[in-house]
């Protein structure tokens, strides 16, 4: 099994915050400079991304990106630690690294800008017939 997805997987949900997937564009800056990846999705406490590039477990990120919205995007900045990366190690056959960033230092209304976000995705994919809360 990929170290990345929970297929199959018959523990607890061990995250705190609800996730929702949503593709969107990031920049990252580590100490080498900057990396352009897409998130693969998203939470209050963190993200998984994808990008071409290596980047150790528990590299420090400048972490950049848009929540898209109306009537504006909400612009988000933040600070980030790489908790699990899939390959673990640099893989001279992998085109594509899978990073666990968890969000170490994020203003109090970006996160509750995320909140949002997740909660109006979620509620826009719920199938015909779903209560809505």
């Amino acid at each position: 099994m990929n170290s990345m997805t929970r297929r199959g997987y018959q523990g607890p949900e061990r995250r705190r915050a609800p996730r929702v997937e949503s593709r969107l564009p990031v920049i990252l800056t580590d100490g080498t400079g900057e990396l352009t990846a897409s998130t693969r999705d998203i939470s209050e406490s963190g993200a998984c991304c994808t990008l071409r590039r290596f980047v150790p477990l528990m590299t420090k990120l400048q972490i950049h990106f848009e929540l898209p919205g109306r009537p504006r995007a909400a612009r988000i900045a933040c600070q980030g630690v790489v908790v699990r990366v899939d390959p673990p190690a640099p893989a001279p056959r992998s085109s594509r690294y899978h990073l666990a960033i968890f969000f170490n230092d994020m203003a109090d209304e970006d996160r509750a800008r995320i909140a949002r976000y997740i909660h109006d995705h979620r509620e826009a994919v719920k199938p015909r017939g779903t209560p809505r809360r």
